[in-house]
């Protein structure tokens, strides 16, 4: 188990980060910056992450990576929705 852990937490990291990227890259307004939406897709990564791990025991990295992602990517959808930004009238 620990090792299952060592090998799908990075996946998690680099997908949190990798989406969030992307987020603020493509889409600059209705966030609240890089670092919160760094934040926010680290823990959308990993919540998710830990869900189809409990879920799904014996799942591959690259599934693994696609689980958060799309974490991720919903965990920063939900925020920019929810939350408006106040930078720039958005």
């Amino acid at each position: 188990m620990p090792e299952h852990i060592a090998h799908m937490g990075p996946m998690l990291i680099l997908a949190g980060l990798l989406t969030a990227w992307v987020a603020e890259a493509v889409s600059r307004a209705g966030g609240y910056g890089y670092m919160l939406d760094m934040a926010v897709g680290l823990v959308g990564s990993v919540v998710a992450g830990a869900l189809v791990w409990i879920v799904f025991a014996r799942i591959g990295m690259p599934w693994m990576f696609v689980s958060g992602c799309v974490g991720a990517t919903l965990a920063i959808a939900a925020q920019r929705g929810l939350w408006r930004s106040v930078r720039l009238g958005t």
